[in-house]
C-alpha cells in the first residue's frame, strides 16, 4: 500500500495546487462585460482539466497494483521497419536546436514591429526550414493557416488582444481583423 501511495503522491501535491490556484483564480475581480466570458473563464477550466487528471490518477495509482508498461510496442514497431534494435545511433542537431532557439529570440523581439500576423507566419515558416522541411507548397500554407487560426483561438475564443504592428505593417494586421470580423 505504501508504494501506492507513493505513486499517486504527486498526483496529490498536484491536486492540491491545483485546490488552492482555483480559490485564487475565484477572486479575480473584473467588470462582467455580458456574452463574454472574464478572464477567470480559462484559468479555472484548465484547473478543473488538471484536477479530474489528478483524481484519475490517484485512484489508478491507489487501486491498481501495477503500473501499465506498453511493452512490445517498439519491438514490433522496429520489427515491421526492418530495423534492429541498436543499429542505428541515434543522431542529435544541436545547431538546429540553437537556430530554433535564436528564430524565437528574433520573433518576440520583432512581433510588436511586425504584427502578430505577419511575424508569425515568418515563424512559422521558417522553423519550418530549420527542421529541414523542404516542401515550399506545404510550407507556406500551413504558416499562413497556422496564423489565422492563431489569431482567431486567441481573438475570438480566449479574447487576447495581440501586437497589430507598427506602419506599415500595422495595415495588414487591420485589414485581416476586419476581414475576420474582429472588433
Amino acid at each position: 500500500m505504501l508504494n501506492r501511495l507513493l505513486r499517486a503522491s504527486p498526483y496529490i501535491v498536484v491536486q492540491l495546487a491545483a485546490m488552492v490556484l482555483y480559490q485564487l483564480a475565484g477572486r479575480i475581480e473584473y467588470a462582467a462585460a455580458p456574452g463574454r466570458i472574464g478572464p477567470d473563464f480559462w484559468p479555472k477550466s484548465i484547473l478543473v482539466l488538471l484536477g479530474l487528471v489528478c483524481v484519475y490518477e490517484i485512484i489508478k495509482n491507489l487501486l491498481v497494483g501495477e503500473t501499465f508498461t506498453a511493452a512490445g510496442l517498439l519491438e514490433k514497431l522496429m520489427k515491421d521497419s526492418g530495423a534492429t534494435e541498436g543499429e542505428e545511433k541515434l543522431r542529435s542537431y544541436p545547431l538546429l536546436l540553437v537556430g530554433g532557439i535564436v528564430l524565437t529570440i528574433i520573433y518576440v523581439t520583432t512581433i510588436d514591429k511586425l504584427g502578430f500576423f505577419l511575424a508569425t507566419i515568418a515563424y512559422l515558416a521558417l522553423f519550418m526550414v530549420i527542421g529541414r522541411y523542404r516542401r515550399w507548397g506545404v510550407i507556406a500554407v500551413s504558416s499562413v493557416l497556422g496564423s489565422l487560426g492563431l489569431i482567431f483561438i486567441f481573438m475570438k475564443v480566449v479574447y487576447v488582444s495581440l501586437p497589430l504592428g507598427t506602419e506599415p505593417f500595422s495595415a495588414v494586421s487591420l485589414l485581416l481583423l476586419r476581414v475576420m470580423g474582429v472588433h
